[in-house]
């Protein structure tokens, strides 16, 4: 008896199943959906397709545009290290010549200094000027004083005296005697 019971309930599921199925499948025919509503799913589903479209492209189109400004930022960068090279290089350089314009400045500053002690101690001697001078000079005595005065200031320079006190000695200016020491180093 349970096995006529059991198979019973059986049938009766499966004749369930299929009415069931059937009468689902039957009220959700497409034949069953109204044409309007159709119709307007059809419509929403273009509406999409067609919105995706439009976005997809104007993603794309983003993308472009973003790697056209990445590229064109990469080439504004790479200018600008080049120029920062170049002023780097140029900074360098300017430094250079500042320093050497520096060394140079200070050299003459310590020249001018010395010359200018030179020019406040020394006091040119009384100047007469006689027939005689004049005559000797004439006859090369001049130029004789002038040898021995530029081998007196190679001398004195040679032994470490300064150019104003070696022209204060010799009772010269300090332009003579630095025309002298070049004369002498000339020889």
């Amino acid at each position: 008896m349970a096995y006529i019971f059991s198979s019973a309930a059986l049938l009766v599921s499966i004749v369930s199943f299929f009415v069931i199925f059937f009468y689902a499948r039957k009220r959700t025919a497409v034949d069953r959906i109204p044409p309007e509503t159709r119709q307007e799913v059809t419509n929403i589903i273009n509406e999409i397709d067609r919105i995706t479209d439009r976005d997809s492209e104007l993603i794309e189109d983003r993308v472009r545009k973003l790697k056209s400004l990445l590229e064109d930022i990469d080439r504004r960068i790479a200018v600008h290290e080049n120029q920062l090279d170049s002023y780097k290089i140029a900074e360098d350089k300017r430094k250079k010549l500042n320093e050497e314009k520096t060394d140079a400045a200070v050299e003459a500053y310590r020249t001018l200094g010395k010359n200018m002690l030179a020019y406040k101690s020394f006091t040119p001697p009384h100047l007469t000027v006689s027939i005689t001078e004049n005559r000797a000079a004439a006859d090369g005595a001049e130029s004789a004083n002038a040898d021995t005065s530029i081998k007196k200031a190679a001398e004195l320079y040679a032994a470490g005296v300064p150019v104003y006190e070696i022209a204060k000695r010799l009772h010269k200016t300090v332009d003579e005697i630095e025309i002298a020491l070049f004369l002498s180093s000339k020889h």
